[in-house]
């Protein structure tokens, strides 16, 4: 027996002897049979009620199945982080005497609850020292440790930390490149540092600030990857993203930061030129 469409009679006429007429075929016979108002409005409700329970069960399950999900990713997380040394890098390479991108350490442990210990070793000292570093904050406990490059040369350092009771070990092999000038032409104004520039990524000039134009080029087996030219007017510092060679140096400008990539090994030979 096929009924009607039950969302189409959900909220039927309000007729107190309203009948509804259809036909069943059964059988090859055809009977014309007449349902009340009340018993049909029944029939409705009660299908109507199941649908409705079956979408609080299928939005239940779907619930479920990501709070599972959820739970499973902050196990899978929480796995990935037991290490404390899981994301440091086996192999890496610094340039002498480059000038450097940021402050602060090569790498971070995560935050734990258990106190963090951490002990640091460099195998050859002539090439890069390494120091280490312990943190705690809102009561949770990290370590990291920061590297010097001191000489072109190949070494290891190695890395212990230790996490509550447990210990955990891991080498790096460090390599540092020596130092050159990947510029050609460094003027600002008609001051030359290009030649300042020979020996180390970063100079210091004597100067209130810098001014004049600024007029530089790369030497061919060098990239300029980014520029900052830091500025100072009154008590109110910012920063000028990427001048061009030839342009005017802002009003105030203290400091010039410049990024520069090298297509042979493909480091950074940064260079920082700043007043006092």
């Amino acid at each position: 027996m096929q009924l009607p469409d039950v969302e189409a009679f959900i909220y039927p006429p309000q007729k107190k002897s309203w009948n509804h007429i259809y036909t069943v075929e059964m059988d090859g016979s055809a009977y014309n049979k007449k349902c009340k108002s009340e018993l049909f409005m029944i029939t409705c409700l009660i299908l109507e009620r199941k649908k409705i329970m079956q979408r609080k069960k299928n939005v239940l399950v779907m619930i479920l199945a990501t709070v599972v999900a959820m739970l499973a990713m902050s196990v899978n997380v929480w796995a990935a982080q037991k290490n404390p040394l899981a994301q440091m890098s086996t192999k890496t390479s610094a340039v002498l005497y480059s000038a450097p991108a940021g402050m602060g350490c090569d790498y971070f442990t995560p935050e734990y609850t258990s106190k963090v210990k951490i002990s640091v070793k460099s195998y050859n000292t002539k090439v890069v020292t390494v120091k280490g570093y312990t943190f705690e904050r809102n009561g949770k406990y990290s370590a990291g440790y920061e590297t010097t490059p001191i000489a072109p040369g190949n070494t290891k350092i190695k890395v212990k930390v230790t996490v509550g009771s447990k210990s955990y070990t891991r080498t790096c092999s460090y390599t540092v490149y020596k130092w050159e000038n990947p510029l050609k032409t460094f003027k600002i104004g008609s001051k030359n540092y290009c030649s300042k520039l020979n020996k180390s990524g970063t100079v210091t000039v004597s100067e209130d600030s810098l001014n004049g134009r600024l007029v530089y080029k790369l030497k061919p087996d060098y990239t300029l990857v980014s520029m900052l030219c830091y500025t100072k007017t009154g008590d109110k510092y910012s920063a000028v993203k990427n001048i061009k060679s030839g342009k005017k140096l802002p009003q105030g400008t203290y400091g010039i930061f410049m990024q520069i990539k090298s297509r042979k090994n493909n480091k950074f030979y940064n260079v920082r030129l700043y007043t006092e």
